[in-house]
């Protein structure tokens, strides 16, 4: 089955619901707030500064972005009309923010309009990553900078041991929801094939234990969209999800991903 989020303005609504619960829940973690707080700090923003957000999603980043980069404007674009309106929703009243549909790969904005860009968690979900990189070295202007945060996916894990059987589950949701798992491990070459000058490459490890919100979530989403697809039954996949629930129960749920962050210029000249 495909990655959802390649299909996201394709989905049911109930299926983009969970989908936003779940960003809003991992960016008010306050590990991943952290994280966020430390790669935008690398971004350095001119004053008065014009930012795109591609794949805003429903704005679960765009509040920190506009915290952290302080534009005078932020325009954010996503596929999904459905995210569109939950972001305009969840940011009535920020008079900085305009949100509309739009793709990584054709952003509709005129050439050189922006200071930054950013995709935060979008690259792993995107079928073009080299269309998505020339669209933002194109409407970035002269010394702008790319921001690209997103998981390793490849990486990601809750196994406990050799063959752990609830590692499948975490098969099952890069199965289903993640279109390049490997893509940050790529992408610092593909920066430089169109044209940027990658100025920072780091490493941040995401862990959840006692309060795994965000990791039970891949768990039962994977795990019901593997159900959807035929991958597997339902109770095969209620069962995984009960799995989960329980080591958290009893204080031995262990899950991580170890996520990137790459920060590219346009060059001035």
């Amino acid at each position: 089955m495909a990655d959802l989020y390649t299909h996201i303005a394709e989905q049911p609504r109930e299926v983009v619901d969970a989908m936003a619960t779940a960003l809003e829940g991992r960016a008010n973690d306050s590990a991943m707030q952290a994280i966020t707080a430390r790669y935008l700090s690398r971004v350095e923003p001119p004053a008065d500064s014009r930012v795109l957000e591609v794949g805003c999603g429903a704005g679960a980043a765009t509040r920190h972005l506009i915290r952290h980069l302080d534009p005078a404007e932020l325009v954010g674009i996503d596929p999904s009309p459905d995210f569109i309106e939950l972001a305009k929703k969840g940011l009535a009243g920020e008079e900085r923010a305009s949100l509309r549909v739009g793709d990584a790969t054709a952003s509709g904005e005129p050439d050189a309009a922006f200071d930054v860009v950013v995709a935060h968690t979008v690259y792993s979900h995107l079928r073009d990553p080299q269309g998505a990189l020339a669209e933002a070295f194109r409407v970035l202007k002269p010394g702008g900078r790319l921001a690209i945060f997103d998981g390793d996916y490849a990486t990601t894990t809750v196994a406990l041991f050799d063959g752990d059987p609830l590692q499948s589950a975490i098969g099952m949701a890069q199965r289903n929801m993640v279109n390049a798992p490997y893509i940050m491990r790529r992408l610092p070459a593909l920066a430089e094939q169109a044209g940027f000058v990658v100025t920072h490459m780091e490493p941040h490890g995401f862990v959840q234990t006692t309060s795994p919100d965000y990791m039970l979530s891949l768990i039962s989403r994977g795990t019901n969209a593997a159900a959807a697809a035929g991958e597997i039954g339902t109770e095969l996949a209620e069962s995984y999800q009960k799995e989960a629930h329980k080591r958290v129960a009893d204080g031995t749920f262990y899950g991580a991903i170890l996520f990137m962050s790459l920060i590219a210029e346009k060059p001035a000249a």
